[in-house]
């Protein structure tokens, strides 16, 4: 059985045109898809037993180590001193 939507091709965009919005459907249609692949990511990680316990995730890190992994530390952020007097577009308590 046939729709009686018409199904009609993506518009050909030149370098200087920009793609089309995407509509609600696109836009809904994409974030079911993310939905599912998180579930199925969720799904893989349960397969496979869940949280390392500390045994094997101190064997996961030292494996890293030994591959030549290192770990960076990204220094602290300084607190600054809010603009005082100046909007700042937001409100806070």
């Amino acid at each position: 059985m046939q729709s009686d939507r018409k199904q009609t091709a993506p518009a050909a965009t030149s370098d200087n045109e920009q793609p089309a919005a995407p509509t609600r459907a696109d836009v809904y249609r994409e974030r079911f898809r993310q939905a599912q692949a998180v579930a199925a990511q969720i799904a893989r990680a349960r397969a496979a037993g869940g949280q390392p316990s500390e045994a094997e995730a101190a064997r996961l890190v030292a494996e890293f180590h030994a591959r030549g992994g290192q770990v960076t530390h990204c220094p602290e952020v300084a607190e600054e001193e809010p603009n005082r007097g100046q909007p700042s577009g937001r409100s806070r308590p």
